[in-house]
């Protein structure tokens, strides 16, 4: 089964070398498409020149992550489209192993497996698992590679090492448009889980992840967007509305960081944006949700919160969780 690999990029040309060097080395023909998210680097003309069998999709304007793959598989006329970031490296049989589980024809989406560029014996994501509250957690996060033998399903990929079959991923109309980046892989993910598409991980299709090279350390934009795309999710699938123990959790969970946001840092953009989402989401048609397919529970989410609170203030946090989605900005 051919695929073809898209990947969204915005000034990045020596992580974007990397990437497609290794692209050049897989185990199986693929196609390559580039969408540049309106680079002032010159690399649409770079990439004709240096990688002339890659298709460039020149964008006049950085129209964010979700946007730029939607433009990207615009071009695509393989069977399967492949999310990649443009900080990944992966080894020559990767798409070989990403690819396999489509032989069933039950299988719609397919995760792969990012492991920690500079600690690669752990996971940086192993695919999408949620809360209660339909918060998104990375699978098996920092937890060791021995641990992806019989972890759960996810219910869906990350974006940075995704596959879809491409006919599902038109079917419900790709990424929504409104986010510019963060949450729209999860909102994709619920989408087809709800149109009754299946989801499965690619244990043996892992890659490193060079997570957060792009633009450096995290910036009031990237706080931003993060609270943008979790208030429209809650507001597009009216979470909050279903019952008072999730308004209760929804409100554990993200009211004591946007408040250290505004107190601390004094930023009140992510309330904003946080409402902003929300009208927005309300303002949409409402989507069920899909509460049967958490597997995290409110009092392990609180903990894993607790954790990356405590990792942050000692300075143990890897660097990827305080990073911009790569090829936005």
């Amino acid at each position: 089964m051919r695929a073809t690999v898209v990947i969204p990029t915005l000034n990045a040309r020596t992580l974007l070398t990397e990437t497609l060097e290794h692209l050049e080395g897989q185990t199986v023909e693929h196609d390559t498409v580039v969408v540049d998210n309106a680079s002032s680097d010159g690399t649409a003309d770079w990439l004709g020149e240096r990688f002339p069998r890659v298709r460039v999709v020149p964008l006049r304007a950085n129209l964010g992550f979700g946007r730029a793959v939607n433009r990207g598989v615009e071009e695509v006329t393989t069977d399967v489209v492949v999310l990649l970031n443009n900080d990944v490296l992966c080894p020559p049989a990767f798409l070989e192993a990403l690819l396999a589980p489509f032989a069933d024809p039950g299988v719609h989406m397919v995760a792969g497996v990012l492991l920690q560029h500079d600690r690669p014996h752990l996971v940086d994501s192993a695919g999408i698992e949620l809360d209660r509250t339909l918060r998104s957690w990375d699978a098996l996060w920092n937890r060791p590679v021995e641990e992806l033998a019989g972890a759960h399903a996810p219910v869906g990929p990350c974006g940075g090492a995704a596959a879809y079959r491409t006919d599902a991923f038109r079917e419900v109309g790709g990424f929504d448009d409104a986010f510019f980046a963060y949450w729209e892989d999860v909102d994709l993910a619920l989408r087809l889980r709800l149109a009754g598409r299946s989801c499965v991980r690619a244990a043996a299709a892992r890659a490193l992840h060079k997570h957060g090279q792009t633009v450096g350390a995290a910036s009031p934009r990237q706080r931003e967007l993060e609270a943008f795309g979790r208030g429209y999710v809650l507001a597009r699938y009216r979470v909050a509305r279903r019952s008072l123990a999730l308004r209760t959790a929804v409100a554990l969970l993200d009211w004591p960081v946007l408040l250290v946001h505004l107190l601390l840092r004094r930023e009140a953009a992510p309330i904003r944006e946080r409402r902003r989402g929300t009208r927005e989401g309300l303002a949409q048609e409402p989507l069920r949700a899909p509460f049967e397919l958490a597997t995290v529970s409110v009092a392990e989410a609180l903990r894993r919160q607790a954790d990356l609170v405590r990792l942050r203030a000692t300075g143990a946090l890897p660097t990827h969780f305080d990073q911009s989605e790569p090829g936005v900005g």
